[in-house]
């Protein structure tokens, strides 16, 4: 069952926006262990500072952030870099067929 919910989690954020993306992923819930008032306040704040503090959200947010590169750049088009890294991934493979042929 937790399974489904991730999936569905990880679908929910590559389908929303940016901004609604890092809503998602900087809600908490108020810890099940009673940890240190400090950290609660913390993970409940939701505040830049606390998201740069705890080093899982700022994984989440970087991820969030390449998501959102990477999705506004294939709408816009390829771009010229990837173009040549394309023909030269081409041309390698067809070098490699020409020996494999030999």
């Amino acid at each position: 069952m937790q399974i489904a919910e991730v999936l569905s989690d990880l679908t929910s954020l590559r389908v929303c926006d940016h901004d609604a993306a890092l809503a998602l992923v900087s809600v908490h819930k108020t810890p099940a262990t009673s940890a240190s008032t400090n950290q609660s306040e913390a993970m409940n704040s939701g505040t830049e500072a606390d998201i740069d503090d705890d080093v899982d959200m700022k994984r989440v947010t970087d991820l969030v952030g390449l998501h959102y590169g990477v999705k506004v750049n294939y709408k816009q088009g390829e771009d010229a870099g990837l173009k040549k890294a394309r023909t030269d991934v081409e041309q390698v493979l067809e070098k490699l067929e020409s020996k494999g042929t030999e």
